[in-house]
């Protein structure tokens, strides 16, 4: 009998053991979603072109109101854009005007085993002339990630950038 419990309050806890199995699973994929759209904004935010480019697919698309941003090499120019940019500022003597992102409201939403959708309000702030800092722009994104090799990649970020 003693040889019989230990196997029956295992077979009794299966169910539970599962379940916690399947939460526990659900919580790991929320969590590397969050890491990747972390190092998104960690990326771009450091001037980081190859850790921003790291976390798309390769055939990735930013969508921002409608301008369309596709592949590597055209996502690396959104860093390497922004690096110039900085430096014309401070050769002219200004401040470099660089962004800093502040993400809010996230919400992930897994729609299959390797889909995933990533929802949040963003805003920028930059230093000023005045060195005050001042918002740049606000919106929101919506950002389609999809599981390769084990890694949660953004496939398509939809950005909406509010202008009015």
């Amino acid at each position: 009998m003693r040889r019989i419990l230990p196997f029956v309050l295992l077979v009794a806890c299966m169910p539970l053991l599962a379940k916690d199995a399947d939460a526990a699973r659900e919580l790991a994929e929320r969590v590397a979603i969050e890491e990747t759209m972390m190092k998104y904004v960690w990326s771009v935010d450091s001037l980081d072109a190859d850790g921003y480019v790291s976390v798309f697919t390769d055939d990735a698309v930013i969508d921002s109101n409608g301008t369309l941003i596709k592949g590597h090499d055209a996502i690396r120019k959104v860093v390497t854009d922004l690096d110039a940019l900085y430096a014309r500022n401070r050769a002219a003597g200004k401040p470099a005007g660089r962004l800093y992102h502040v993400i809010s409201n996230e919400r992930v939403t897994l729609t299959g085993p390797n889909e995933a959708v990533y929802y949040s309000y963003w805003q920028t702030m930059r230093r000023g002339e005045d060195k005050r800092y001042t918002a740049g722009g606000f919106g929101r994104s919506e950002d389609h990630l999809v599981k390769q090799g084990g890694k949660w990649l953004i496939k398509l970020r939809k950005l909406t950038v509010y202008t009015e």
